[in-house]
């Protein structure tokens, strides 16, 4: 015999838990984000998960762009800085021999270039190993002028601390074509 309306009563308590189980982990649900939402602010969330409009880490790579102008041993100031020149860092794509440019920068007044990489390798193993650093361009008012410029110079780590990690490319050089060795 039916309870109601000729339905078995063991489907309809059946029924009946279902739906008091489902509104019952919705509202405890909204009451937990509730409570989330008191006790951290967005900013709190953000951080804790991890992504946001916030930078959780920076990676740079830094360097100096010198021209040799003269190689005598009585000139003064053999070194001087290329300003305007045009650098960039690029990586071994992973597992193909072709490299592709990640970030570009150019030199300052002192020939000093400092790049931000992007996010994507900051958690790329090995930077040492698949990243290096090439002169692009060098500005028509530099002394150096070599036919060919993609100048390469590998990367190492020079500090960590802060969420900032550093690599140096040090010094890259180029000689001026009319300079010429002196005799010793």
């Amino acid at each position: 015999m039916g309870c109601f309306c000729g339905c078995n009563c063991n489907t309809l308590v059946m029924r009946l838990v279902i739906l008091v189980f489902f509104l019952g982990t919705a509202s405890l649900a909204a009451g937990r984000e509730a409570l989330l939402q008191e006790l951290w602010s967005r900013e709190d969330m953000v951080q804790v998960a991890g992504y946001g409009e916030e930078k959780l880490s920076t990676v740079l790579v830094t360097g100096t762009v010198l021209c040799h102008t003269c190689l005598d041993k009585k000139s003064q100031n053999p070194k001087s800085p290329i300003s305007g020149a045009s650098v960039a860092v690029t990586c071994h794509a992973s597992g193909k021999k072709r490299r592709s440019i990640l970030a570009e920068g150019v030199t300052d007044e002192n020939g000093d270039f400092i790049i931000d990489l992007p996010s994507e390798l900051h958690a790329a193993p090995n930077l040492e190993k698949t990243c290096s650093v090439e002169v692009h361009r060098l500005p028509r008012s530099s002394l150096c002028q070599p036919g060919f410029v993609r100048k390469h110079r590998g990367i190492r780590l020079s500090s960590v601390g802060n969420g900032i990690r550093t690599y140096t490319a040090r010094t890259i050089s180029f000689m001026d074509p009319i300079s010429k060795p002196s005799p010793a």
